[in-house]
């Protein structure tokens, strides 16, 4: 298999490095996470994660409840941090973003009144809990329609924002939406650009097989006949056909312009890794799903960043 496919999967090919940083944090997997989630929201690279966990070396899914180090080079603690005033802060304002006290900064700063100045610095204690502020031109605004059975939780999951932020941006005095409303969500720049400035480009007119399908956190599973033929949804090169990875079985993957997209669970590969394939073309065989004993096909979409998409969001209705 090659890198490319390995890194895109989320699986280590990087054996025994020795990753010098120590735990940040831990953080224990949850339902639906994955190794590029998890980096992401630590502003990390997939492979820093590996560094310092590998034991996750060869690994296709994280266990839920498992504990991962998420690692960062420690530099000498202090006492305090140092904040920069900003337009509009006030002690209090200040206090509320690091969780401590204003009273206790205005003490520790030798100040003798509430009066500050833009540029000022002021010592905030360590102990506080830091709250990460987005600046404006790191959140993306989309305007949302509520739809028939949405929740503002439901909306935050979607997205990926906290429902109490959706809630205050648009001033909002109770949980209570309506369908039709607009809402405005605040969405973070760089998910934004990797989730939906590309979604347009990705449009499905069917899918691989026809049959019951399932949701999963990776992708969908598709539930036919063995030995019905699976056809690839667009034009492009595969650039990966083998049973490597034993929890997929026969697998395919496909180049797309914009996008991967993932076969596997196969009886049988019709394909061979650097062919040209066309839409619509047989590429496969449905096989049986490992450990269930029913027969499916185990589909995925992935960005060329190896973010998870869901295929039914692109799937155009008939």
């Amino acid at each position: 298999m090659n890198l490319f496919v390995v890194l895109i999967l989320g699986i280590s090919l990087l054996a025994g490095e020795a990753f010098s940083a120590k735990c940040r944090t831990y953080y224990r997997v949850k339902k639906g996470d994955s190794l590029w989630k998890i980096a992401d929201r630590y502003n990390l690279y997939i492979r820093d994660i590996l560094r310092a966990n590998p034991k996750l070396k060869g690994k296709k899914y994280l266990r839920v409840g498992e504990r991962i180090c998420i690692p960062y080079k420690r530099k000498k603690a202090k006492g305090y941090i140092i904040y920069r005033v900003r337009p509009g802060d006030t002690l209090e304002k200040i206090g509320k973003k690091f969780g401590v006290s204003w009273r206790e900064i205005k003490r520790i700063n030798g100040l003798k009144s509430t009066t500050i100045r833009v540029g000022q610095k002021l010592k905030i204690p360590k102990r506080a809990k830091v709250r990460r502020v987005k600046r404006r031109r790191d959140v993306i605004y989309i305007t949302y329609r509520v739809r028939r059975g949405d929740t503002l939780e439901k909306i935050g999951k979607r997205f990926g924002v906290s429902w109490r932020e959706i809630k205050r941006v648009n001033g909002l005095r109770s949980h209570i939406i309506r369908v039709g409303q607009k809402l405005k969500i605040p969405v973070p720049r760089t998910a934004f650009e990797r989730r939906f400035i590309k979604k347009h480009r990705i449009k499905l007119t069917f899918l691989p097989v026809e049959g019951k399908y399932k949701k999963g956190a990776k992708g969908i599973d598709i539930y036919a006949p063995c030995g019905d033929e699976i056809r690839v949804v667009d034009d492009g090169r595969v650039i990966y056909s083998g049973d490597d990875l034993t929890i997929y079985g026969n697998m395919i993957i496909v180049e797309h312009k914009h996008y991967l997209s993932i076969y596997a669970y196969n009886m049988q590969n019709l394909v061979e890794r650097g062919e040209r394939v066309s839409k619509g073309e047989v590429i496969g065989k449905v096989g049986v799903k490992p450990g269930t004993g029913r027969c499916a096909l185990h589909f995925e979409l992935r960005a060329k960043d190896g973010s998870v998409l869901n295929p039914l969001e692109y799937l155009v209705k008939k």
